[in-house]
Formats: C-alpha cells, sequence, structure tokens
C-alpha cells in the first residue's frame, strides 16, 4: 500500500518537476527574450542600416550576456561553484559591437547584410562557448553546429508561448502581482499607439516631434508588421535560446585517426606533383613574359581567364588539407606533403594576385574584383593557420579562424571599398580627361565616351556620393556636362543619389553615410 502512495507521488511530482523546469527556462531567457524582440523590432523595423543598428548591437550583447549567465547550463553561470570564464567572449562582443557601429556608417547593401550575418554568427559562437565545449571542435563540427542553430527555432516554434503560459500559472499559485502588471502592459499597448496616432493628428507640433524620433515607422500604416516582426525576433530567439538549454549541439570525443596513411601519401603525393610543376611554371613566367601567353592572347585576357581556377584550386585545397590531416594516422612523410601542397597553394595564391592586379590595371577596379583580391589575403591567413596546426595539433585552429577572418572582414566594412573603388576609378577617368583635353577632343566626344562612368555612377551606394559629385564639378569645371541638351544624365545622376541621401528622415533613420552624401550634393547645388 505505502509502494503504490509513493508511486503515485512520484507519478504526480514528474509533471509539476517539468512545469518548473519549463517556468524556470521562460524566466531566464522567455522574459530577455521578449525585451531583445522589442528593443530589435523598434531599431530595425524598416530601418536596416540606421543609428539604431548600434542599439541592436548592444542590446544583441546585452541578452547574450544575460542568459549565458543566468542560465544554470551555461559554464559562466553566476551562481556555479566552479564558475569557469570565458573571458574570450568579450571578443565577440567587441566584434558584434563594431559590426553594429560599421553598419551605421555605411550604405552599402552588401557590407550590410554581410554584417548581420557576422553579428549571428558571432552570437552563435558565444552560445556555443558557454554552453558547448567548443573549443574542441573542428571546423566541419561548427559549421554544422550553426546551421542546425539556423534550424532550431523550428524544432521550439510555440515553446515560448507556451513556457509562458506555465510560467504564468505557475506565478498564480504563489500569488504574484508580476502577472498583473504584464497583463496591464499587454493591455495598455494597443491603446497607446492608438491615442499616439490620435494625438499626433490633434497638433502638429506634437507630430513633427513624433515623426522625428521614430522616422518613417508610420504606426497607423505597419503596426501589423511591426507586431509580425516582434514575434518572428521572439520565437526565433527564444527558439535557439531553448535549443541551447535542452539539447544543445553534442560534445564528441576526439576520433582515433586509424586510416592508413598511405592512402593520404598517394592521393596528396600525387596532387602534389602536379601542383608543384605549375608553381614552377607560375614563378618563371613573370621571368619569361609574352614568350609563355599563346598567340592571340593579352596579358587582360591571360588574367581574366586564370583568375577564379586559381581561387578554386586554392579553396579546394585547404579543404584537402583539414579533411587529411583528420582522416589520416600520424605520418611524418604526409604532414611533409600537406606542408609543400599548402606552399604550392601560397604560389597560386600570389599568381591569383598577380593576374588580378593585371587585370584591374587594364580595365580598372570594380566591386567585385576588391572583394577576391579581399578573399585571397583571407585564404593566405586560413593556410598560415593551417600549417601551424599540421604540426600542433592542440593549435585552437577554429577559434583562429574566427578571430583572423573576423578581424579582416570588420578591417575590410570599415575600409568602405564601394568609396574606395569609385575614388580610384574616378582618378582614372581624371587622368583620361584630361588626356582628350590636352588632345582637342571635343566635349561632346569626352561625355560620349564617358557613358560608362554615368552609367557607373548610377549603380553605386550613398557612400559613393560624395567621390561622385567631385568628379562632376571638375569635369563641368572643364566644360563637360554643361550644354543644357545633355544636361539630362547629369540630372538622373542627382536624382539617384538624391533620393538615397535625402530620403532617410528622422533620428531613428540617421546613418552616416547618407548624411555625408547629402552634404556633398548640398554643396555641388551651391556651386
Amino acid at each position: 500500500m505505502n509502494e503504490e502512495i509513493r508511486q503515485e507521488n512520484l507519478d504526480m511530482s514528474v509533471p509539476d518537476a517539468d512545469m518548473k523546469q519549463r517556468a524556470d527556462r521562460f524566466r531566464t531567457g522567455g522574459f530577455a527574450a521578449v525585451i531583445y524582440a522589442v528593443v530589435t523590432t523598434i531599431c530595425l523595423y524598416k530601418n536596416a542600416y540606421g543609428i539604431m543598428t548600434v542599439l541592436f548591437a548592444a542590446a544583441t550583447i546585452g541578452f547574450l550576456y544575460y542568459v549565458c549567465s543566468h542560465a544554470p547550463q551555461s559554464k559562466a553561470y553566476d551562481n556555479r561553484e566552479d564558475k569557469t570564464s570565458n573571458p574570450h567572449t568579450m571578443i565577440y562582443y567587441i566584434g558584434i559591437l563594431l559590426l553594429g557601429v560599421s553598419t551605421f556608417l555605411t550604405a552599402d547593401r552588401f557590407l550590410i547584410t554581410c554584417n548581420y550575418i557576422g553579428i549571428y554568427l558571432l552570437s552563435m559562437t558565444v552560445f556555443f562557448t558557454c554552453f558547448c565545449d567548443a573549443d574542441k571542435w573542428g571546423v566541419g563540427k561548427y559549421i554544422r553546429a550553426v546551421l542546425g542553430a539556423v534550424f532550431s527555432p523550428l524544432g521550439y516554434l510555440f515553446r515560448g508561448f507556451s513556457d509562458c503560459y506555465v510560467y504564468v500559472k505557475l506565478r498564480e499559485k504563489k500569488k504574484s502581482k508580476a502577472i498583473y502588471v504584464l497583463v496591464g502592459v499587454l493591455i495598455a499597448l494597443p491603446f497607446l499607439v492608438l491615442m499616439l496616432i490620435v494625438l499626433s493628428q490633434a497638433d502638429a507640433i506634437f507630430k513633427y516631434i513624433v515623426d522625428r524620433s521614430i522616422g518613417n515607422l508610420r504606426l497607423s500604416g505597419n503596426l501589423a508588421g511591426f507586431v509580425m516582426m516582434l514575434v518572428a525576433v521572439f520565437i526565433i530567439v527564444y527558439g535557439i535560446f531553448c535549443k541551447m538549454v535542452i539539447q544543445p549541439p553534442k560534445i564528441e570525443c576526439e576520433e582515433k585517426r586509424m586510416v592508413e596513411p598511405m592512402i593520404g601519401i598517394t592521393f596528396c603525393g600525387l596532387l602534389t606533383a602536379l601542383y608543384a610543376v605549375f608553381a614552377v611554371i607560375q614563378i618563371l613566367s613573370p621571368f619569361l613574359g609574352k614568350q609563355m601567353l599563346p598567340a592571340g592572347y593579352s596579358y587582360s585576357e591571360y588574367a581574366r581567364q586564370g583568375f577564379f581556377q586559381l581561387l578554386f584550386v586554392a579553396a579546394v585545397n585547404l579543404v584537402i588539407v583539414l579533411v587529411c590531416n583528420r582522416a589520416f594516422a600520424e605520418s611524418c612523410v604526409l604532414r611533409t606533403i600537406l606542408t609543400v601542397m599548402c606552399g604550392c597553394t601560397y604560389v597560386m595564391i600570389g599568381s591569383s594576385a598577380v593576374r588580378m592586379l593585371m587585370y584591374i590595371q587594364a580595365y580598372r577596379l570594380s566591386y567585385l574584383r576588391v572583394l577576391v583580391l579581399f578573399a585571397l589575403i583571407v585564404l593566405i591567413a586560413l593556410f598560415t593557420g593551417t600549417i601551424i596546426y599540421l604540426y600542433k595539433n592542440t593549435f585552437p585552429l577554429m577559434k583562429y579562424m574566427i578571430f583572423v577572418c573576423g578581424g579582416l572582414y570588420i578591417a575590410f566594412a570599415f575600409s568602405h571599398p564601394d568609396t574606395y573603388v569609385m575614388r580610384f576609378n574616378l582618378a582614372c577617368a581624371r587622368g583620361e580627361v584630361q588626356m582628350w583635353l590636352d588632345a582637342d577632343v571635343s566635349t561632346e566626344e569626352i561625355e560620349v565616351r564617358l557613358a560608362d562612368e554615368i552609367a557607373y555612377m548610377e549603380e553605386r551606394s550613398a557612400d559613393t556620393t560624395p567621390a561622385v559629385f567631385e568628379f562632376v564639378d571638375w569635369a563641368q569645371a572643364r566644360g563637360i556636362w554643361t550644354d543644357e541638351n545633355d544636361d539630362w544624365q547629369i540630372s538622373n545622376l542627382l536624382s539617384y543619389h538624391s533620393e538615397m541621401c535625402t530620403s532617410r528622415r528622422g533620428v531613428r533613420t540617421f546613418n552616416v553615410s547618407t548624411y555625408r552624401g547629402k552634404a556633398a550634393l548640398e554643396s555641388y547645388l551651391e556651386n
């Protein structure tokens, strides 16, 4: 009889324990996720690159720090007796903040997209560091964990709402008044929005203040979209948090490398022999000059044809070296062959850089050409870390890749490549225009020759606006684009850049790049 009663009490305690666990989980991550969702939506709704992106980055850091220090499953849990601090997470926090600042400083859509991807990857790295033993992960494990985190909210789609319900039910039993405050806030929100709209229509000064404060966020027309984004952010963030707390990526033991190294020696040896021959040709070709080029090939065509193939081979070699070093048993011969392969790849990367510089010399810069040069720099850094890892298996290769690639990208983002490309190309164009003027080429002919430059200037971001109108002002001072019959080209250019630089009004959407572009337009029009 006693045994039956004990078993019944045990069965009743299991649901209670589960409910308490869910309530504790929501108390730790749920409220933080709600606050983070509200702040993120206020910052980013129809405002991908305003000054509020800095606040979004700060909110991301605050959310990560709070949940990692308050979740018992975290290595950084505040109440853990043997609390394991993770000082290197501070580097990730700094990276997140710098990416937010970079977004505020640019209007380059490609950089903005990459910045948000970078913030996500660094946030996942913080989670992995605190909830998993990520220091033991290899590159493949990290990539699988990141991809798993992308889809993790799907497995916990409604967990945020169900955990909130459980939390509320348990708080009701404790007669807490906090739930009533929460209900009051939820009831008040739609009335606050309604009254804000009505009062804005009632007084012009109040409406002006509201418009200046919230920028292009028109509550009366976009409330549904605002709420949908808020809910989506909450579901995603809380879903990832639940994934880390309930079922973090499993830590696999270090696999024993038992595959016979002779397979790798044969495979990599044949490839390396081919690479060595190719590397010798790449080293000799600058000295042999045009004698090495096939008939009918120019240097620019030669460079254009080979660059992307060499970039592909270099990337494949990186994967081959990492996989072979991981899969095959220890072998000095294999390690030596892989080292030679890395050396040959360095030569390929150098050859790719030379080819691209030759092509730039013939056809100037473009955004893509700058990106591929940046990719070559990243490959050099990755191969350097890989060579160290070949001889020291305890070297934290994944952490090295995150630090080095992240640091290089942040420096690249702050360099404003779009501006650099435009200034370089327009400096070349100035030299050509001056040469044409010295040769007494008519201004009409010069305008025709500059048609491609005008087309390119109408494709770029607001980052390039100051450089564009410096060039236009310089050209008009020399009689180019001054005829009223041809002024339509400059009018179209002015309209394109004006729309980019003057459409962002209000404190919330303020962006340094568009502000500088607006100032450049005003200076041009005054002249």
